[in-house]
């Protein structure tokens, strides 16, 4: 099983629910939100930037396009570290008034990239990508 964390503004490269990270990082930097939140989301951040290695590889090219189609990022059930902290990640985002949701599936796709917590899977028809 696989566990995606999203908010729901697609992504237009992958057609898809925007991850965490993205909103996350805006609302770090954002001088409008309080700042025990700014500091609670960059506690959270820095966990994520020390022991969630970034995927080397995003997606495929293709020989008609050259053009790179975007895969999307999904944790491996055993996880279960990095989706706590993505709970507590979600959390506070909801706090900021970003609507956050959980998508979880056995079949996230090709997959082009793997570690020991997460994955990278190219979208297949039926594969879930938004979360309402």
């Amino acid at each position: 099983m696989y566990v995606r964390f999203v908010t729901p503004r697609a992504s237009c490269a992958a057609r898809a629910d925007r991850g965490l990270f993205g909103p996350a990082y805006w609302f770090r930097d954002n001088r409008g939100a309080p700042q025990y939140l700014r500091d609670a989301i960059a506690d959270e951040i820095d966990w994520f930037r020390a022991y969630l290695p970034v995927p080397d590889r995003f997606g495929v090219v293709t020989r008609r396009s050259q053009r790179p189609y975007a895969g999307i990022c999904w944790y491996r059930d055993n996880a279960r570290n990095a989706i706590a902290h993505s709970h507590a990640l979600r959390w506070l985002l909801a706090e900021c008034d970003l609507p956050t949701g959980q998508i979880v599936t056995d079949y996230p796709g090709d997959i082009v990239y793997r570690d020991d917590q997460q994955i990278v899977a190219m979208p297949r028809p039926g594969t879930p990508v938004r979360w309402r």
